[in-house]
């Protein structure tokens, strides 16, 4: 039987093939079309780094950095087909954009014209416009010179306390005295101060710590825009304002090295005068106990050692308004006696080394110890309850003879305590 031959009518007939066929030939036909006639758009393209190559520039062979801002963008406008440049199709990875130093050859702002470019060399688009043509870019050698700080108040008022208060601008505190003043060498040459600004609103009544911004002067402030501060655009440092208040107050004295029974009761004293006209630093410690005009080591105490003076100049938390130079303290040691004993053998050991023992040291130039207590507490008191370290810790012996110190402890005893102090002789070969 003879096979029936298709044809292209038969093909051209059937309906289904023409209802595929008509759909593929249509989209073929808008493929071409949407490419040969697609609209041409522009869009902007945001945020490309613009880079400013100083690698064998002319700035760079004579010495020139850049300073200040030196990071800068720019956008551009491109042209072309929707399908290429349209929505989010290019980034600003696509593109570009340097900025020209051959021109740059002193100290000062100078104007860089931008060129941007596609980064594919066959892109099928135009850049139109870009939002600057030039970037303003400062220029300089680098300098640098370390500048005292001066703090300096800046406030509306006329005073800073209320009345019986004291506030003296020489007893603010500060720690850093200097600032490294770095960068563009125009401005730092130019600076002639530092100063600590410090901003005062409303009366003082207690001391307080302020961190205050330095500023630089040329004789006028300086915005500087090219220098650093220590390493950092902008500086603040911490300022201490010591704030008084002018009061009469009683008179006492500290003690320390109190055997435990001594702690809470010390011994009697008196305090003269017992009473001063003083302005109190104000820095939330307590003062209802009087003002401390020193502090007496109980080392120091003996039956005949009883009186201390101190230098009113030495308080640090006070000023002497009332023309006080010295104070007097009597310790009442009428009830003390003293006693002197040896350090017994295997009493005295070596700490802080293991090149030196014991064997090193010459026992014999401690001495006696003195104890000072009251007769029935000395009573219970004898050359075994004592015993001695030598601390070699940071201790630099040199050859031959060398003279350290000794720390006596009395052990087992709350009322009585070593007098005096001690030291031994080391011999190093």
């Amino acid at each position: 039987m003879k096979a029936k031959r298709f044809t292209l009518r038969q093909l051209f007939s059937n309906t289904k093939f023409l209802i595929v066929f008509s759909i593929v030939v249509a989209f073929i036909f808008w493929i071409v079309v949407a490419l040969e006639y697609a609209p041409v758009v522009e869009n902007e393209i945001k945020d490309i780094p613009v880079k400013i190559d100083m690698n064998n520039s002319v700035p760079d062979k004579l010495g020139l950095q850049i300073f200040g801002q030196s990071d800068y963008t720019i956008n551009v406008t491109v042209k072309g087909n929707r399908y290429v440049v349209g929505g989010d199709l290019l980034t600003a990875d696509d593109f570009e954009a340097t900025a020209q130093t051959a021109y740059v050859d002193s100290a000062g702002k100078h104007s860089l014209l931008v060129k941007v470019t596609a980064k594919d060399a066959n892109a099928d688009y135009e850049i139109v416009s870009k939002s600057a043509d030039y970037i303003e870019v400062f220029f300089d050698k680098y300098a640098e010179k370390e500048v005292e700080v001066t703090p300096r108040i800046t406030s509306e008022l006329s005073e800073y306390t209320p009345d019986n208060y004291l506030f003296n601008k020489s007893d603010i505190f500060y720690n850093v005295k200097t600032v490294k003043v770095t960068g563009a060498q125009t401005e730092v040459n130019s600076v002639t101060a530092a100063y600590a600004n410090i901003e005062i609103n409303k009366k003082m009544t207690e001391s307080q710590t302020v961190d205050c911004p330095v500023v630089l002067s040329n004789g006028s402030d300086m915005d500087a825009k090219y220098v650093k501060l220590n390493g950092e655009s902008s500086l603040t440092i911490p300022v201490t304002l010591p704030v008084y208040k002018i009061e009469s107050t009683s008179t006492t004295v500290l003690f320390k090295n109190a055997p435990s029974d001594y702690i809470n009761k010390p011994l009697g004293f008196t305090v003269s005068p017992s009473y001063v006209k003083v302005a109190l630093l104000q820095n939330g410690a307590d003062s209802t106990d009087g003002l401390a005009v020193g502090t007496i080591d109980y080392s120091q105490i003996t039956p005949s050692t009883s009186s201390f003076t101190f230098n009113a100049s030495d308080i640090k938390n006070a000023k002497i308004l009332d023309g006080t130079t010295t104070f007097t303290v009597e310790v009442d040691t009428d009830k003390l006696s003293s006693k002197t004993l040896t350090l017994p053998n295997g009493s005295v050991v070596v700490t802080g080394s293991s090149d030196y023992t014991v064997n090193d040291v010459d026992l014999s130039s401690i001495g006696n110890v003195t104890v000072v207590g009251t007769s029935s507490s000395l009573s219970s008191v004898n050359a075994s309850m004592l015993s001695a370290k030598i601390d070699l810790t940071n201790v630099t012996l040199q050859q031959g003879e060398n003279t350290v110190p000794v720390t006596v402890i009395l052990n087992n005893s709350g009322s009585c305590w070593i007098s005096g102090s001690y030291t031994a002789t080391i011999y190093k070969d």
